[in-house]
């Protein structure tokens, strides 16, 4: 599918979102934190239906946020793009890590109009794990050094977690999505304030879980407990970093048969 790409003005700031055309219910797909919606192009370009791809706030081409936003405000200001895009009245979600809890509570904020949800990777922190996502990851913002080392250390941590062969043009790509946010870190306060187990139980949306084994899989796992009646929990042994781009007609094929268009 061709993409389009439009910017709307927010309650926060300009948003910038990729359009994909295509038939049946729209699905808005959220990235997590220090990725935009350049994650999620060959996934638009591949899969038959109406997609929206957000860059959320503070990341991509989007604006960066004027204080540290809760993940209320983050779904807020989400929720104003979709509106200003005519999103329609009904729609599915597809979040990944920062960005599935952030689909959780657009949930609750559109209420009926959204569909089904899917999440990706759900950081479900318990109490410690929060204290150290805060002390580690909330403030990831580079300094520039004259002699470019800044650069190396980033370089180094897009290989974090991944085994070889790597593959180099996505882990530069990861690395100019992580340059353009003014604090990549930023919505991992959110991610830490955001009562996801409450949110979750609460949701009235049906959730499927995907659990890839990723960084995130012993969080993500915890979701296993929280299914309901209507949910679905997706275990995949056999995948583990950067689906939508490693595995990325398998993912449209779960996708297809779980958010059905």
């Amino acid at each position: 599918m061709a993409l389009s790409r439009r910017i709307f003005s927010t309650r926060f700031g300009q948003v910038h979102l990729r359009i994909g055309a295509g038939p049946g219910r729209p699905l808005v797909l959220l990235h997590g934190a220090a990725r935009s919606s350049r994650m999620w192009e060959k996934f638009q370009e591949t899969v038959d239906r109406a997609t929206l791809a957000v860059d959320r706030l503070g990341f991509g081409f989007s604006d960066a946020p004027p204080w540290a936003l809760t993940m209320e405000q983050f779904a807020q200001c989400t929720l104003d793009a979709l509106n200003a895009s005519d999103v329609g009245d009904g729609f599915d979600v597809l979040g990944m890590h920062s960005g599935a809890l952030e689909a959780v509570e657009l949930a609750h904020q559109a209420g009926a109009r959204v569909r089904k949800l899917g999440l990706v990777g759900v950081p479900l922190f318990d109490a410690d794990e929060r204290g150290r996502a805060l002390a580690k990851l909330a403030e990831q913002s580079l300094r520039p050094a004259e002699d470019g080392s800044h650069l190396q250390g980033a370089w180094r941590a897009q290989f974090a977690y991944r085994q070889p062969p790597y593959d180099l043009n996505d882990a530069q790509d990861r690395l100019l999505e992580f340059l353009l946010a003014p604090n990549p870190g930023a919505d991992y306060r959110a991610v830490c304030g955001y009562d996801a187990a409450k949110r979750i139980r609460q949701l009235k949306a049906p959730m499927t879980v995907f659990a890839p084994r990723d960084e995130l899989f012993e969080q993500t796992a915890r979701l296993a407990s929280l299914i309901k009646d209507g949910d679905a929990y997706v275990d995949l042994p056999a995948q583990s970093f950067d689906v939508f781009h490693r595995d990325l007609d398998f993912m449209i094929e779960l996708v297809n048969q779980h958010l059905p268009r």
